[in-house]
């Protein structure tokens, strides 16, 4: 498999929840772990209250996409978590488990202090470059101020969900930005040039590399896909996001006739950005790849609709994490699902390949009947990771997805599904899109008894 890339996403919650406390569980074998696992699912809450916030925008300006709240929200688990507070919770066994938990009246302040701490460092860099005459060092302080201005939009974000009102955004906007660096752009003419550079800045210890992704879309192109095998080459890449003390994310942004490329050197518990770096790359050093991900119709409506219960929630994971992840053909994946209650889900999977589309339902025990496709999570294992069995990378390549469904009751109805011997799949339908309609009409119904969630991975595999 060329690329695994996994992206997570939350659901229908309400304006009104906006602005309140959010809070997670984690747990591990002692408190500096469980800490550790809260803080990654508390970011994983906020990321999906980030996702309903936009659609919630998206359905007030109607047809038309907001730009500036598609710009400035940023879809993703890397969010910084300031004054965070954990509370130890009593547990039968020996693990320890902790609540993380953001109490919004207590931390407000941190994140207004620190997008005005960003505002000023960006208002001095204009100052530095309305001092200079030299291209060079213009291009260099342009390239400081888009960094800062993707740190700002991450803060903005959290701290638009914990009800932040009335701040002013920067003068200087990220559009006009890219505009001077483009003219501006230096002559980085081969991603050996372009990776080395990046290696060069972030010469720390134990870093997971994420491939770049375009204009923060969590589908991996052809070139984010060749950009991340070249730049682990050359840095202290960690094989395991879970041992590595930071994560090396990136995006990218495609003009006419070259690209910016973004990273961020992210600590792996805190979520806040250590150094980051930006670069400008001629466009003959990627004319060859593709730099638009595939299958990006059928994932922004997987992502659309998503059932939410403020109380149940459900999460899928790798061995590699949740977002911009990329497997090789032989390589293993291992998958993870964690529900935070006792409760029952099924899993739907969907493949995208040059010979077609098909959607399944994923086999998770050898019971008889529809008892193989469910799997129960007891009280003693909620909010646990939880190994749904390890899969090798294997041909067909294309675009792949789970889709898992969670209940608080027993799931009486599944879709009808056709079994394929040749194949080996319970197929569901060969229209994917027929399919994804087919598995969120049979929900149950929501009542006060009854709470669904669901949560779906993304990733693209290659040779």
């Amino acid at each position: 498999m060329k690329s695994l890339k996994i992206i997570l996403v939350g659901g229908l919650l309400l304006p009104s929840l906006l602005s309140a406390d959010v809070s997670a569980v984690g747990v591990g074998e002692s408190i500096s772990k469980a800490k550790k696992d809260a803080l990654s699912a508390l970011s994983q809450v906020i990321k999906s209250e980030v996702r309903t916030y936009v659609e919630v925008e998206d359905s007030e300006v109607g047809k038309r996409v907001s730009s500036k709240t598609k710009s400035n929200i940023k879809i993703t688990s890397n969010l910084p978590l300031l004054g965070t507070d954990f509370i130890t919770l009593d547990t039968p066994s020996d693990d320890v488990k902790v609540k993380a938990k953001l109490i919004s009246s207590n931390v407000k302040r941190l994140y207004i202090q620190k997008m005005k701490q960003l505002k000023n460092e960006i208002r001095s860099t204009k100052v530095e470059i309305r001092a200079t005459h030299s291209s060079s060092i213009k291009l260099e302080l342009y390239q400081n101020i888009y960094s800062l201005l993707s740190e700002y939009d991450r803060y903005e974000t959290v701290a638009t969900i914990l009800g932040v009102k009335n701040f002013k955004r920067p003068l200087m906007t990220e559009a006009k930005v890219k505009s001077e660096i483009l003219k501006l752009h230096s002559n980085i003419n081969s991603l050996n040039m372009a990776t080395t550079i990046f290696a060069e800045s972030f010469k720390e210890k134990k870093i997971f590399v994420k491939p770049p992704t375009i204009d923060h879309n969590a589908n991996v192109s052809d070139f984010g896909y060749a950009f991340q095998k070249m730049l682990q080459s050359k840095i202290r890449h960690n094989a395991s996001h879970l041992k590595a003390s930071y994560i090396l994310s990136g995006t990218y942004s495609v003009g006419k006739k070259s690209m910016i490329i973004n990273y961020e050197l992210i600590n792996a518990t805190t979520k806040e950005i250590k150094k980051s770096k930006t670069i400008t790359l001629n466009k003959q050093a990627y004319s060859h790849l593709a730099t638009k991900p595939k299958g990006v119709d059928f994932n922004t409506l997987l992502k659309s609709g998503i059932a939410k219960s403020s109380d149940l929630q459900v999460s899928l994971s790798s061995n590699k994490g949740t977002e911009q992840l990329i497997f090789s053909d032989g390589e293993e994946i291992e998958l993870f699902v964690k529900l935070n209650k006792k409760g029952y889900l099924y899993i739907v999977g969907t493949t995208q390949t040059d010979g077609g589309e098909m959607s399944y339902l994923v086999e998770l025990s050898e019971g008889m009947g529809n008892s193989k496709f469910l799997k129960l999570i007891n009280q003693d294992d909620a909010s646990r990771w939880l190994s749904l069995g390890s899969f090798e990378v294997a041909p067909p390549f294309g675009i792949e997805s789970l889709q898992v469904i969670a209940s608080n009751t027993e799931i009486k109805k599944l879709p009808n599904t056709i079994y394929d011997n040749e194949q080996g799949y319970y197929i569901i339908a060969t229209n994917i899109k027929k399919a994804l309609v087919a598995t969120r009409g049979i929900r149950p119904k929501r009542t006060d008894k009854v709470e669904t969630s669901e949560d779906v991975i993304s990733f693209r595999t290659m040779k």
